[in-house]
């Protein structure tokens, strides 16, 4: 016996079967897409566990090194209100310098904090004009006298007068303010810092060179990302983080140089930036 289908039946059973693979390839997409995007959200979860991790290693650091020189403030005034007739001048001196140089330690972490926090938050103003960059070292080596003073540092400014950079004024200050912090805190006794500058065509080349100690590869690699932030000791024990040079990295990108570092262990560091020329140089 044989069965005779016609042809509305026939081209019934053909769109049945064409629907059919329609949906068997669906599905098929389907799974790829929800596979894709099971691993989208294994991927960002890893990412927002990571982030959390460092958010909370960071604050660690940064409430770590808060503590310290709060606990050198609080310790020293309390011996000068105990005991400041009982003491000469000398004493007293010594104690109101510690009493500035842990003060100083608190105000530009906490600077460099809000200043990061605007960053992030886009709230960071960014105002370029023609700068003179002699001048401006200037000034900061001048506001960092004290600090190299107390380890007989000297520090050169070796940039031309006449040099100058189309950058914001305040974001370069801070960025050769922390550079300059850091190779103070770095350097032995009785060495020098020195700034100087070369033109490198379209953009003026800075180097903040110290006699330091130098950096080993491995911590050059990871000394300007957030992941990489841990508490560190100069060479007369001075606390640090290394959180104003990722902040020194943000303000050049946002300036359009960029930033690296050349040492060698033994043998110093030499911190290096570019910031665009001033802008009437190409008029």
């Amino acid at each position: 016996m044989s069965i005779h289908i016609n042809g509305d039946s026939q081209t019934k059973v053909e769109e049945i079967h064409k629907l059919e693979e329609i949906i068997a390839g669906l599905r098929v997409n389907i799974e790829h897409q929800n596979s894709d995007l099971e691993a989208i959200v294994q991927e960002r979860t890893k990412s927002l566990i990571d982030l959390i991790a460092t958010k909370d290693r960071f604050l660690n650091i940064i409430t770590h090194e808060l503590r310290n020189p709060f606990n050198t403030i609080l310790g020293f005034v309390s011996l000068l209100q105990e005991n400041y007739r009982s003491y000469d001048n000398e004493t007293v001196e010594r104690f109101l310098n510690m009493i500035y140089r842990s003060t100083i330690i608190t105000f530009d972490l906490l600077t460099n904090l809000l200043d990061w926090l605007n960053v992030k938050n886009n709230k960071m103003p960014y105002n370029p004009d023609n700068i003179n960059v002699y001048e401006l070292v200037t000034e900061e080596m001048h506001n960092s006298i004290v600090t190299a003073e107390n380890k007989q540092i000297v520090l050169k400014n070796l940039v031309p007068e006449n040099l100058y950079a189309y950058s914001d004024k305040n974001m370069v200050k801070t960025i050769f303010r922390n550079l300059l912090a850091n190779a103070i805190k770095f350097s032995e006794k009785d060495s020098e810092v020195s700034i100087f500058a070369i033109d490198a065509g379209r953009f003026i080349e800075i180097t903040v060179k110290d006699n330091g100690a130098g950096l080993s590869l491995e911590f050059i690699e990871k000394i300007f990302n957030i992941e990489g932030l841990q508490a560190t000791k100069g060479t007369e024990g001075e606390p640090g983080t290394g959180f104003g040079l990722i902040l020194c990295k943000q303000f050049v990108e946002i300036e359009g140089g960029e930033i690296w570092i050349e040492s060698v262990l033994g043998q110093g560091s030499a911190f290096k930036f570019t910031l665009p020329k001033d802008t009437l140089e190409f008029m």
